[in-house]
């Protein structure tokens, strides 16, 4: 595992769950009255704390304690899944990750899948985290049913579909060339991994998956919220930072020009001072 200087890899047992997470701190381990952060990692095929955290939990580590774990079915974590409620039993397992891990309220930041799960966590308060603020990173709203998502969900392994996942998250081309395809390609064929995820399109032939998720009731959320979005987004409508806006009361909103799904790796700088100046102004 390649991680950046001072962030930590980690295991703890969440119950019947065994979870890896990453933890990032300031050296001298002055965090007091800052609430920690919870990261949340987007669900593509390879997806995991790792890969979307890379460039931004070592710098967000300077000023506030910061956890990463990977959810259930992803990344080092234990690769199980839920045919029932798979949203509503990874949300029942951050919740117990931070219960065991003895942490109060928080500020959560998420990208894509993780971005919706956050707004949801922060539109629902009966699910129990207390969330101080939100970041969401092309993450929740409405999403087109087209060949990009195609891309994503049909993945079957193969080295160079793994490198069209990459475009679809990408927009400049640095991001699927070869020495960021091998990691991401490699971590999707480890052991389970491909099968985690891929267990999500069991349907009786022609039939939907047997869980559709429900979208929230974003009006009812009161913490403060950022909205980041990328212009060249493949996986989103080019309305959705404007709709977002619309639906989230005083929700802030941050478009990246050329960017597409992962806004927060393609601008990790700007995008790092911008959640830094935004927490610290809602601590």
């Amino acid at each position: 595992m390649n991680l950046p200087e001072g962030v930590k890899s980690r295991f703890i047992q969440v119950g019947d769950i065994r979870t890896h997470y990453l933890e990032a701190m300031p050296s001298d381990g002055q965090v007091e009255g800052r609430d920690p952060i919870i990261l949340a990692h987007s669900a593509e095929f390879s997806g995991r704390a790792e890969f979307s955290w890379r460039c931004n939990i070592a710098e967000l580590g300077r000023h506030f304690h910061v956890y990463a774990p990977d959810m259930t079915g992803f990344g080092r974590t234990d690769l199980v899944y839920s045919f029932t409620d798979p949203v509503g039993f990874r949300i029942r397992h951050l919740r117990r990750f931070m219960e065991t891990l003895c942490l109060g309220p928080a500020h959560f930041i998420g990208n894509s899948f993780g971005g919706g799960l956050v707004l949801q966590i922060a539109a629902q308060e009966e699910l129990g985290l207390k969330v101080r603020s939100v970041v969401a990173v092309s993450g929740g709203g409405k999403a087109p049913d087209n060949d990009a998502r195609k891309t994503l969900t049909d993945y079957n392994g193969r080295r160079e579909e793994m490198r069209e996942i990459l475009r679809v998250l990408f927009f400049d081309e640095k991001w699927w060339a070869d020495e960021f395809l091998e990691e991401r390609w490699r971590a999707s064929r480890e052991p389970g991994a491909w099968e985690a995820l891929a267990v999500a399109r069991l349907a009786p032939e022609g039939e939907k998956r047997a869980f559709q998720p429900m979208r929230p009731d974003y009006g009812k959320i009161r913490c403060p919220v950022l909205v980041v979005a990328g212009a060249q987004d493949l996986l989103r409508f080019p309305t959705y930072a404007e709709e977002m806006q619309n639906e989230i009361p005083g929700a802030a909103v941050k478009v990246f020009d050329r960017s597409r799904h992962c806004s927060h790796i393609e601008y990790a700088e700007e995008f790092n001072q911008l959640v830094i100046d935004f927490i610290m102004k809602h601590s």
